[in-house]
């Protein structure tokens, strides 16, 4: 008896050990930085404002530039503080974020003005150089460049230096 105990026990330590398990990593994306004052510029196929609470949505092929990010989406839904300026972009339909140095790729993508961050979401890949990263989330600080990276977290890191 006592010597299958001590065979379950190992069993079930062994299948939770192989069990796929939620990770964060912190990173560095020094690409990613901007200042919040620089002018956008959106481009798109169609721009439709909404009277009721004045967001405006973006269709089609839209590209956002604001200094050295642009953002590339399907869709793309702004929504402005009462005060006029631009609080919050939310992109969606397959997004792609590109610096000089670095790019991400994400399902959708949310820019908050106010907080000076950007949040993707959904299939995440970052790539810098020949290295590149996966996950469900991430979280860039672009005053700093700090990332956290949630959610199975994959890398792959390139070994050759230059």
């Amino acid at each position: 008896m006592r010597h299958f105990i001590f065979t379950i026990t190992i069993l079930f330590s062994s299948c939770c050990l192989a069990l796929p398990t939620l990770s964060q990593t912190s990173l560095s994306v020094g690409g990613f930085s901007s200042n919040p004052d620089e002018p956008i510029e959106m481009t798109a196929d169609k721009l439709t404002v909404s009277q009721t609470d004045g967001s405006a949505r973006f269709d089609g092929n839209v590209v956002i530039d604001q200094g050295n990010i642009k953002i590339i989406a399907q869709l793309v839904i702004v929504t402005y503080l009462e005060s006029g300026g631009i609080d919050q972009i939310s992109a969606s339909g397959g997004v792609t974020v590109v610096t000089q140095t670095e790019s991400a790729e994400a399902k959708s993508a949310d820019y908050n003005l106010s907080s000076h961050s950007l949040v993707l979401s959904g299939d995440v890949l970052l790539t810098q150089g020949q290295s590149a990263i996966s996950s469900d989330t991430m979280n860039i600080n672009l005053t700093t460049g700090a990332a956290v990276i949630e959610g199975r977290v994959r890398t792959v890191l390139s070994s050759e230096t230059k």
